[in-house]
């Protein structure tokens, strides 16, 4: 969709001002990293002050440059996704299976703190200017989504800009805590710039009826919980209604509109004339009038709540002529929220909320489902709560055969993230094993993290690669014993005897198991220089001696040495790792303690089906969890288009939610929203 060209204009000034921006913001983070003394950072951090400062110094160039390269193309996404309906980064978003661990989270995590920093520092002027923004590009209410400058735009181009100043990640997450600090408060000015530039070139802002914040632009503000409602909350709004309005309009097909819809031909509340279920509005009684007015009155704040996508909402105002009737036949509807009329239009309402894409199929899907169901509800004569039971199931299966389906398409995902689980699970067993045969050894600590940690990885992946009976695998485990008797070697000249035969094949095989999991250059060479500094000296002879032998020296006279005669040794001892009992991998492995933690127990509830949001990979985004895996350690979710997952493992998401970035779709259901709007409107003086 082609971006009108009063947009276009505004979009290519405010970045043709980025360079200046963040030019300033760069003079700006280097004040405040030189300034031990008034350092905002936490002590841990400030320690890094000075080499951070150095680094950006010498990249401040490159820092410049990524920052404003990212904001083009952030800036351009915003409008693409802006003109497609899409959530700021839903657009071109791969469908292949990135697993996301605790790592990559805490990127998240802090490009999540610098947008709601920006957000909170500048938070008038960024409203201000969305109410320009909602004009230019032709909107009639105000939404987040109309800036294309929006906060998550600029923190993600800050973090992309800092990734080139430092490989080191911790390095990276200051400066990006620091820059965010310096370019909130320049973006509060520059964005009361805009706003004024704009408002003097005849744009007129848009008026704030209603602010609908975009999928995935900003954090939701933590809410104290709303108190809950009385029980008979409904049979007090009722009681509280005049006893006028006894007429709603009613559309070409018999469905009512909220009284600030558009106009149409008022007709009396009844049903068919073959019944005569309801009475005609002339002979209705007080208490019928009142239903009605709170009939309209809850319909009519439903139509403006902001979490409900605009299609959905128009389903529902083709409800409310049926929902009134049953009303008027069923007075329990007027006394419980639970009523089975209610719960379906919670349903559609959390439905909508979970489908914000009107072009995704599943959205279009799930809309004619609903249309369906409302014109069988609509076309019925007489009124029955049952008919609403059988539409929530038929809703409800409805829903579930969606899931059912993305989880069929996503079982590639499912597959490699069970193997991920029972490689983690086969890891920690082995891990322990390893810890247990360390146990009586005596070594560095550098051999111990090695053995406990990459070799571990590199037994599990050969024994799920290849078997527990391929020679690798064995050689593999033999290693263990080998290594570990290796740095405890006795001194005799026997022991390193075979030292020296055995050398050459556990050097190989470390390597080479080294290799097959990816081990970085630099932590294979730190290995490879421990062990050579302990054989070195293990091979020196008396050891107990101040000796300074060359290594060439030890090694000759290990050849001058007269070996006693054979012992009849058996060799080394018997492996702790039993590969019988490696055929499967029990359910109790799973490390456990005492109580859980309140993330934990929140995770835990989670069940396929769930819906929510989570704030990924930049953005939030409405997912629905499609699988988790039999031990809990890895979460499959389906995300805002149905060709998109999210494979979050269990410690990442504990993570995410630790820092409120993991948040029910719904605060409250639809209903309960009309009625809280509703309540503050009776009580509103005057």
């Amino acid at each position: 969709m082609p971006i009108a060209p009063v947009l276009q204009r505004f979009v290519d000034d405010e970045l043709a001002r980025a360079p200046a921006l963040i030019e300033r913001t760069v003079a700006g983070t280097l004040r405040l990293l030189g300034d031990a003394k008034d350092s905002p950072l936490a002590a841990a951090e400030r320690a890094q002050q000075s080499t951070i400062a150095q680094a950006l110094q010498v990249h401040g160039a490159a820092f410049q440059h990524a920052f404003v390269q990212a904001m083009h193309l952030g800036v351009q996404q915003a409008l693409d996704d802006s003109a497609d309906g899409l959530p700021g980064g839903a657009a071109g978003a791969g469908s292949g299976l990135e697993l996301m661990d605790e790592s990559r989270v805490e990127i998240d995590i802090e490009i999540s703190r610098a947008m709601q920093l920006i957000d909170t520092t500048a938070e008038w002027e960024l409203r201000e200017l969305q109410t320009f923004t909602s004009t230019l590009v032709g909107q009639t209410h105000v939404s987040a989504q109309s800036n294309p400058f929006r906060p998550l735009v600029v923190a993600t181009a800050l973090w992309q800009a800092a990734c080139v100043v430092s490989p080191v990640q911790a390095h990276r997450t200051t400066l990006l805590r620091v820059s965010a600090g310096v370019a909130a408060g320049l973006l509060k000015n520059a964005w009361a710039a805009a706003c004024t530039r704009l408002e003097s070139q005849g744009v007129e802002p848009g008026i704030y009826r209603t602010v609908l914040l975009a999928p995935g632009a900003v954090s939701p503000r933590k809410e104290a919980p709303a108190a809950a409602d009385p029980p008979d909350v409904l049979a007090s709004l009722l009681a509280s209604m005049p006893a006028g309005r006894p007429w709603i309009t009613v559309g070409e097909h018999g469905d009512a509109t909220p009284a600030t819809g558009t106009p149409a031909v008022p007709v009396p509340i009844a049903p068919a004339p073959a019944s005569a279920a309801t009475p005609a509005a002339s002979q209705a009684s007080p208490l019928e009038r009142q239903t009605t007015e709170l009939l309209n009155r809850v319909f009519d704040a439903m139509a403006a709540d902001p979490q409900v996508p605009a299609p959905f909402l128009a389903l529902l105002a083709r409800l409310q002529g049926a929902a009134l009737r049953m009303a008027l036949f069923d007075p329990e509807m007027c006394g419980s929220t639970d009523h089975p009329a209610w719960r379906l239009i919670n349903r559609i309402g959390a439905a909508g909320t979970g489908h914000p894409l009107a072009g995704d199929p599943r959205t279009v899907a799930l809309l004619a489902f609903c249309q369906t169901l409302i014109e069988q509800l609509g076309h019925t004569a007489e009124p029955d709560a049952s008919l609403y039971r059988r539409a929530l199931t038929q809703l409800d299966a409805f829903m579930a055969d969606q899931w059912q389906a993305q989880l069929h398409a996503a079982q590639r995902a499912v597959q490699t993230l069970q193997s991920a689980e029972r490689r983690e699970v086969l890891e920690q067993r082995l891990a322990q094993r390893i810890v247990d045969q360390m146990v009586p050894v005596r070594t560095t600590p550098t051999v111990r993290r090695f053995m406990t940690g990459a070799w571990a990885k590199v037994l599990a992946d050969a024994m799920l690669r290849d078997g527990d009976d391929a020679p690798t695998t064995r050689g593999y485990i033999k290693l263990v014993d080998e290594l570990l008797w290796s740095v405890q070697l006795p001194d005799h000249p026997q022991s390193r005897q075979r030292l020296v035969t055995l050398l050459p094949s556990m050097l190989q095989r470390l390597r080479a198991g080294m290799e097959q999991i990816g081990l970085p250059a630099a932590e294979q060479a730190g290995m490879l220089d421990e062990l050579m500094a302990i054989h070195t000296e293990a091979l020196r002879p008396g050891r107990g001696e101040a000796a300074t032998l060359t290594p060439e020296q030890i090694v000759q006279r290990m050849r001058n040495e007269v070996l006693p005669a054979a012992t009849g040794h058996g060799g080394f001892t018997d492996s702790v790792i039993d590969l019988a009992s490696m055929e499967t991998v029990p359910a109790d492995v799973l490390p456990s303690g005492g109580s859980a933690a309140e993330p934990a127990k929140r995770i835990e509830a989670l069940r396929p089906g769930d819906r929510l949001r989570l704030f990924l990979q930049g953005r939030w985004s409405n997912v629905q969890l499609l699988w988790r895996s039999d031990l809990g350690l890895f979460f499959l979710f389906g995300g805002d288009t149905a060709a998109r997952t999210h494979s979050v493992t269990h410690r990442a998401l504990e993570r995410l939610n630790s820092a409120g970035l993991v948040q029910p779709l719904e605060t409250s259901p639809l209903l309960q929203r009309a009625l809280d709007s509703l309540a503050r409107e009776l009580v509103r003086p005057g």
